[in-house]
Order: structure tokens, then sequence, then C-alpha cells
């Protein structure tokens, strides 16, 4: 395990409300603001007092501006203190977290603030929206986006591992109504529940698209118990790569991945290499293994969600569809996931949804979570995907009720 300076806690978090609607009388800094000083406010800070800050966007089209790190700084009156921007589409919040975690791990800043957010009624326009979204000299000009590869990616997994209907999705988009009913900034929460039946389609697990900030404080571990909530530490957080063109990630070296040791191309077919490769590194950080996990929140466009459960080891390979038909993804199955409503009844927008996940997973060990709160969670996972699944992030947190 690789020794730091310091171990790093989430103090404060802040996110705004239905992140799966369009605000047209909002700015991009009207969305930053507000989530960014809920945080600061949650960790009973000014803004004056932080002295880094990391900022995720999902890329220029969602805010005709780039170079947006002195933009932040002023509008939030934390200049001179840097804001470094990031540009990594949906896992863009928590790279920008890795980044935050390096700056207090390393000893260099004491107090960072981490944001991601979208604002996609502010595109310059559809074509260029698509062309931020991957790769375009791959597979923009071959025909499809990156969600089309979710859906072949889906079919794949669903075919390979012998589901026959549309129950697996109808299941897991059931229980992301279900936590998102009894999450008071979910895009659907107060809405009526839908009948099950009604959603064994695969549409029932496209996200809601829309637009939101998310942000988190950041301050070394030994500093946590000072400030007004229950302390949770990251204690393993890491990224994984591979490229955007899909068929790179079917084919053997140089051409394509290097599949993690004791994995085989016919198990994964490309999609979970990164995070299966993310997954270790942040659990042998961390010093967990998945029986340690006790929930999840993982990118649950179509059938992702299934394979990033089998990459993350709460499930085997081929069994993340059948983790919800059988009711494991329940509040009181074996390893409650997306307590938040996930993209499905939350909310996705862009570069706020890998922090989203995070601060989820901060109110749920905190013990915050109300009706959809996890008896005892002491350990939980934050998985997040961007574009065709060539950004991969895992994040391990944890609270002091956690053994190892």
């Amino acid at each position: 395990m690789a020794k730091y300076e310091h171990k790093v806690a989430i103090v404060g978090i802040g996110s705004t409300a239905a992140p799966g609607r369009i605000y047209p009388t909002k700015t991009w800094k009207d969305i930053v603001c507000d989530a960014a000083y809920e945080a600061i406010e949650d960790a009973g800070m000014v803004p004056r007092d932080i002295d880094g800050a990391v900022i995720a966007y999902h890329g220029e089209g969602v805010n005709e501006q780039g170079g947006i790190g002195g933009s932040v700084a002023d509008l939030l009156g934390i200049a001179p203190a840097p804001v470094f921007p990031h540009s990594m589409n949906c896992s863009g919040g928590s790279v920008a977290l890795n980044t935050g975690w390096d700056m207090i791990a390393s000893g260099k800043y004491k107090k960072v603030l981490v944001m991601g957010f979208d604002k996609e009624g502010d595109n310059i326009g559809y074509t260029e929206n698509i062309n931020i979204s991957f790769d375009t000299e791959y597979d923009y000009v071959f025909g499809f986006r990156h969600r089309d590869g979710f859906e072949l990616m889906s079919n794949y997994y669903m075919s390979h591992y012998g589901y026959e209907g549309w129950e697996a999705y109808g299941a897991q988009a059931y229980q992301c109504h279900w936590y998102g009913r009894r999450n008071p900034k979910a895009t659907l929460y107060g809405t009526p529940m839908p009948d099950r039946d009604s959603l064994n389609h695969s549409g029932s697990c496209f996200s809601i698209m829309g637009e939101g900030c998310a942000a988190v404080v950041l301050v070394a571990a030994d500093e946590a118990k000072n400030y007004p909530h229950k302390p949770v530490y990251i204690d393993g957080i890491s990224l994984g790569v591979t490229s955007h063109y899909i068929a790179h990630r079917i084919g053997e070296p140089p051409m394509g991945p290097a599949f993690p040791e004791g994995l085989v191309k016919e198990e994964t077919y490309g999609q979970s290499v990164a995070l299966i490769a993310a997954a270790r590194k942040a659990y042998e950080m961390a010093e967990i293994e998945a029986k340690d996990i006790d929930l999840a929140q993982v990118y649950d466009l179509t059938g992702a969600a299934f394979w990033q459960i089998d990459a993350l080891g709460i499930t085997e390979f081929g069994e993340g569809g059948r983790h919800f038909l059988n009711g494991d993804a329940a509040i009181d199955g074996k390893c409650p996931i997306n307590t938040s409503g996930g993209l499905i009844s939350y909310g996705h927008a862009s570069g706020a949804d890998g922090l989203n996940q995070v601060v989820e997973n901060v109110i749920q060990l905190r013990g915050e979570a109300g009706e959809r709160q996890v008896k005892d969670a002491r350990c939980a996972v934050a998985a997040c995907t961007g574009s065709a699944f060539a950004h991969m992030t895992c994040t391990v947190t944890t609270n002091d009720e956690f053994e190892r």
C-alpha cells in the first residue's frame, strides 16, 4: 500500500436538487455557486477558508467557455486560490475528486473544494454536444454515440449471460424509483411510483438528462473531527482508462487493452476492463475486499449497472442483473445499489455524476439518509463511467465504525 503524507476526509457536501431538469433561468455559475456554498456551509467554513479547488465539467459545449478556473475562483470569492479544471465526460466529478485527494494527501493544500457540473441546456448545438462526448476521429465518424455503445454492450451482456426478456431492466429501474421517491433532492421525488411490470423494457433504464452541480470539501483526516459532521474518509480512490473506440477494447494488445490478471476477454467483452483495474487499486489502497462493501453507487444507463457491480466484485460475472432480480440491491438486500435513485430517478448531470455518487455515500455513512438509510453502513463504493466506458473511477469511503 502506498504511503501518503495525509489521509483524506470529506467534511462538507452540497448538491443542486433535481439534476434531471433544465434550468433556463440559471447560468452555469449559478448552479456551481448553489452546490459549492452548500458544501462550504456544511463544513462550517466560509469561502476564504478554501485554499485550493478543482472543478469538472462535461466540456466547453456546456458553458461556451474555456479556461474556467479564474472565473470559478472569482465567482466563489476564493481567489487567488487556484482552481484546477477537468473535462472527463460523465466521470469528471470523480476524476476531479482524485485530484482533490492528491492535493490534500500531498500536504500542499489544507482545505480543498471539489466541484462538478453540467449545464446541457446551454450547449452550442446538438452536433457539438455529440462531438465532445468521445473520440470524434473514431466513434463519431462511424455513426454512433457513446450511448449507443451502452446499448451494444448491454445487449451482449444480456445474451451472453442467459437473461431472457427485460425483467432485469425492470427490477433495476423499479429499485431506483423506490430510492428516488425517498430522496428529497431526486428529480422524481414525490412523484407516483410506476407499476413494476410497466418497466420491463430497456428504455426504463435510461437516465433523466438535465443540469446540476455537486461539491465536497476535503481536509486531512486528522483534522476531520474539528468539523460539524461525522467524518467520512476516502480510503481508496483510482481512475482507469481505455480507448473511447469500442473495437480497441475487443482486440488483443497492442490494439486492445491489457486485461487485468485472471480475466479473459469473453467475460468482460471490454466494457469492464478499466473499472476492474480501478477497483483493484482502490481496494488495495483501502485495504478492503468486495465482501466489506455495505452499499454502492454505480452508473446505471441501460445494463451498465449489471457489469459494473460484477467488475466491483459485488457479484460474479454475469450475475449483476440477478442482483436486482433477487432483491439484493434493495434497502435490506445483500448490497444496496444506487440508494440516491441513480441516474434513472435521481437524475443525470454529466460532470456532477461522479460527485453525486460520493455525496450520497457520505449521507449514508453519516446516517442521514432517512427512509433510504442502509442499516449499519460503514463502507461504501462509488463507480462512475465516462464516455463508452473509457474513463472508469472507483472511490472507497468509510466512517469511524468501519473495522478491517
